[in-house]
């Protein structure tokens, strides 16, 4: 299943990063609602349900999110009250084509 942002942002309701007040990755709000990928904000994503969890990723098409904990291609981690269902959901954030225009 692929989202938008704003449709991603309703339905999951991303938290903000209460361990950064400069978190990246504002939300509609312009609150940061990234975690990095190393030391307590790791640690604290780790701690959360997987479910819970989002990883935002780049490659060689754009920027996504997609469900859950992941490693490879990794920017940093977002985490939403609500959990997820499907493992197949991705959020895209900008493509190639959007940095050409």
């Amino acid at each position: 299943m692929e989202l938008t942002m704003n449709n991603w942002e309703a339905i999951y309701k991303p938290i903000s990063n209460h361990l950064d007040d400069n978190a990246s990755f504002q939300d509609e709000h312009g609150v940061g609602i990234m975690f990095e990928t190393y030391g307590v904000e790791l640690e604290w994503v780790k701690a959360q349900p997987n479910k819970n969890v989002w990883t935002y990723m780049d490659g060689d098409e754009g920027t996504w999110l997609t469900a859950g904990y992941h490693v490879v291609n990794r920017i940093g981690y977002l985490v939403t009250e609500v959990p997820w269902e499907n493992q197949d959901t991705v959020v895209s954030v900008s493509s190639d084509s959007d940095e050409e225009n």
